[in-house]
């Protein structure tokens, strides 16, 4: 099992984000005539999954390459635990491959590590970072070490739908399966989506229930109150939290195995069905630039990907600091949204290392206002800059 080394903030008092991370589910983006709608055949059909989450679909695509007890996941250094939980969960055991600073998957050192561990190993999984798709050479050099060793390659597009959707508009190939968390696009309540070989896939899972529709319909009915602005705390020497290191035995809290079978709610479908991705990946471009612009020569920060490309459609806007104390605590104290992946499994991986506490993942979706962007973009720039 995978040695894990988490951040936990307990006793760093940090508020609630001011400004929410994802976008809040309504009906603001919906397609009233019918154009730049998601094309029909990916929520159903032969070749497609719907669950309730991504780490779902990825646990239904592991099993359906062959992943279980005696058999090896090869991941990426740089994670979202619930990435691993799902191997876990079905018993495997996972190998993490090193990545370049730009997060493209060091392809020699793979190469090494499927010869080092034989056999064992039945999938590769390569995420799509922040909505950026992976170059093509990267992707057509390990679909063919994929090949050769028999391996599955799983695409986790969870931060990419775009992606997700040209893949599967030209058909996923062969031994390749792709996987997608539409809530983190859409204006939707929850949603993972797998999509593969129609022969390999399991059953289509079971609806969450009446209940569970009626929960989520109410919070689409109701707005959360406006936060006001908060002034940015003084450097101080306050609360650090706590890093805890240990091997676990099993998926993370954030895996709910009663979920593993069960279908995304019928609202998230029927917002999807309508919503606009285009114009979706529109804005979530604009506000990408928006960072970028903002972020052009401070000091203290970098941003990850400093071009943008045309057809990309952004999930996050990952900014790399150079002082993760006092920066990362003065800006979580003031309610910045703020995701980091600190909750990883150890590997020899330089970047991952640095990246667990210096990238900070911060939000450029749809839903943000002007005044939103506005009070983000000033209190990064006061402690960044």
């Amino acid at each position: 099992m995978p040695e894990i080394c988490r951040f936990d903030p307990s006793g760093c008092g940090f508020p609630a984000p001011r400004v929410p991370l994802l976008p809040a589910p309504g009906w603001a983006e919906l397609s009233a005539d019918g154009a730049d709608r998601v094309p029909s055949g990916l929520l159903s059909g032969p070749g497609v999954r719907r669950f309730a989450r991504g780490r779902y679909a990825l646990r239904a695509a592991f099993a359906a390459a062959g992943l279980g007890p005696g058999g090896l996941l090869l991941a990426p250094s740089y994670h979202c635990r619930t990435i691993l939980d799902p191997a876990l969960a079905l018993g495997a055991q996972v190998a993490l491959y090193p990545l370049h600073e730009d997060l493209r998957p060091d392809l020699s050192a793979i190469e090494a590590l499927v010869a080092g561990v034989g056999a064992a190993a039945r999938v590769l999984l390569v995420p799509h970072y922040f909505g950026i798709e992976q170059p093509r050479a990267t992707m057509e050099a390990l679909g063919a070490l994929c090949t050769r060793h028999g391996l599955v390659l799983v695409e986790d597009c969870a931060h990419a739908w775009m992606v997700a959707q040209r893949r599967v508009q030209a058909g996923v190939p062969s031994g390749r399966m792709l996987v997608a968390s539409p809530y983190k696009y859409f204006a939707c309540p929850d949603g993972g989506l797998l999509w593969g070989d129609p022969g390999l896939l399991p059953p289509q899972g079971g609806a969450p229930g009446l209940m569970a529709e009626l929960r989520a319909a109410r919070a689409l009915t109701t707005r959360p109150a406006a936060v006001p602005p908060a002034a940015l705390p003084a450097p101080q020497a306050g609360p650090r939290g706590a890093e805890h290191r240990g091997r676990e035995d099993g998926p993370s809290r954030y895996y709910d195995a009663a979920l593993e079978r069960r279908d995304a709610l019928l609202q998230t479908r029927w917002l999807i069905e309508r919503a606009q991705p285009e114009e979706i990946a529109r804005r979530r471009r604009q506000r990408y630039r928006q960072w970028l612009n903002a972020s052009a020569g401070w000091r203290r920060a970098r941003p990850l990907a400093p071009a943008l490309p045309e057809d990309c459609a952004p999930y996050m806007f990952p900014l790399l600091i150079a002082h993760p104390d006092p920066d990362f605590f003065r800006l979580k104290a003031a309610g910045l949204p703020i995701w980091r992946w600190d909750d990883m499994a150890v590997s020899e991986c330089a970047v991952a290392r640095r990246y667990r506490s210096r990238l900070l993942h911060l939000p450029c979706h749809q839903g943000l206002s002007e005044a939103q962007m506005d009070w983000m973009l000033a209190l990064a720039r006061e402690v960044l800059a």
